[in-house]
């Protein structure tokens, strides 16, 4: 069984690391309130039947008694065609690990990009997430592109808004690196606490 399970695991690697995909983005924003990661992957496997898609991201407060924040969604999904694909997945967050159901659309060009992930909680908790992700990269010249991202979560259970952020890049990109201003906007349990974090950010596309 552990065999067959290898076999499985490599297959599926050996899918997303042989076959033409999007790049992989990962982004590290140092701002006036704490470092963060960021890295999303939307890869098409096994013959474009399927789709695997992954964002991790980590926030490390400076002071003393960090209230760091971490978020790691992924859905394993059959593609449905046009840009559309449902499957299921897992998120792990505070307060703890959770199993998901959810669709995707995915629509990119050479200089646009616009993902939209919806979900819902299987644990048994009446939970909503909206996740979106836009980014535009219009060009300025033979060597430099306009960099403008723009992504959102929202999740909620239809009477509290439980988690939500706002992230915004501003900048330029040369080859395969984007840099610029970065501002990050969270908010927690019905906006109880509320976190700003802003700075620069740089992003590399790993191919």
């Amino acid at each position: 069984m552990k065999k067959v399970f290898t076999l499985i695991i490599l297959s599926f690697i050996w899918n997303i690391a042989s076959s033409q995909q999007p790049p992989i983005p990962v982004e590290v924003f140092g701002g006036h309130r704490a470092l963060s990661y960021q890295h999303v992957i939307n890869k098409n496997v096994f013959d474009d039947t399927f789709n695997f898609f992954n964002i991790t991201s980590f926030d490390a407060e400076y002071k003393e008694d960090p209230r760091n924040v971490f978020l790691i969604s992924s859905l394993f999904s059959y593609n449905i065609g046009k840009g559309f694909s449902a499957g299921i997945g897992g998120e792990i967050q505070r307060p703890g690990a959770f199993v998901i159901a959810g669709a995707q659309y995915a629509y990119s060009t050479n200089n646009f990009l616009l993902v939209l992930f919806p979900s819902v909680n299987l644990n048994g908790i009446t939970q909503y997430s909206q996740f979106m992700l836009l980014e535009y990269r219009p060009k300025i010249n033979e060597k430099l592109n306009a960099y403008l991202k723009m992504q959102f979560l929202v999740t909620t259970d239809f009477s509290n808004y439980d988690r939500g952020y706002q992230q915004f890049r501003f900048g330029l990109q040369h080859e395969n690196i984007q840099f610029g201003l970065a501002g990050n906007f969270d908010q927690f349990n019905s906006n109880e606490i509320t976190t700003s974090n802003l700075g620069v950010f740089v992003r590399t596309l790993f191919f």
